[in-house]
């Protein structure tokens, strides 16, 4: 699987207002939605600033580890369907023997904390396989263990294919409302039984 990941800094208004930032988005079609929900500003309990943090999330995030909570919120924050992201890992994570799981990077060494920055990797305890699907919480973006098809096209007409990356995972969805949360369950659940 290949990523292209950037990172921009930033207050959310001054990104907001980057052509370069837009034009970056546009580039990558059908991996990111720029569209954003007003932010909630809130006070920084470690500091007298406010802190637009986005979108709150209450609780915690479902299937995700204590050590990637606080990660795995501040992505939610810039998702416009954030909520819809938190019942597609909810209704995952209540699956038989699945996590929600960080990466090691290639600088991990034993003891370390795994990373969640990047990715949710949602997969079922006891598989030999990896992941059944890889689930990006600032964009909704879920990458699935599946090869496109035409069943994957009638059962999810909002998925993409992907030509590029690990030949095992070759369907994308971006869970953005109601519609393709259901879409991305449907797939979820496919993959899943595959491993």
């Amino acid at each position: 699987m290949k990523l292209t990941y950037f990172r921009f800094e930033g207050t959310p208004q001054e990104l907001d207002a980057s052509e370069a930032v837009r034009e970056l988005v546009r580039q990558q079609s059908g991996t990111v939605d720029t569209t954003r929900r007003p932010p909630t500003v809130v006070a920084d309990p470690d500091s007298d600033d406010f802190v637009d943090f986005g979108w709150l999330v209450e609780g915690d995030v479902p299937g995700v580890p204590e050590e990637g909570q606080e990660t795995v919120k501040a992505q939610l924050a810039f998702n416009p369907a954030a909520q819809q992201f938190v019942d597609f890992l909810a209704e995952a994570a209540s699956w038989e023997s699945v996590g929600a799981h960080g990466i090691k990077r290639k600088t991990w060494r034993e003891g370390d904390p795994l990373d969640y920055s990047g990715y949710l990797r949602l997969r079922r305890k006891g598989s030999q396989y990896g992941g059944f699907a890889y689930s990006f919480a600032s964009t909704g973006v879920i990458n699935f263990r599946l090869q496109h098809s035409d069943e994957i096209t009638q059962l999810a007409p909002d998925a993409y294919p992907l030509t590029k990356g690990n030949y095992q995972y070759r369907v994308n969805i971006q869970i953005r409302d109601e519609s393709t949360l259901k879409q991305a369950l449907a797939l979820a659940k496919l993959a899943y039984e595959a491993t």
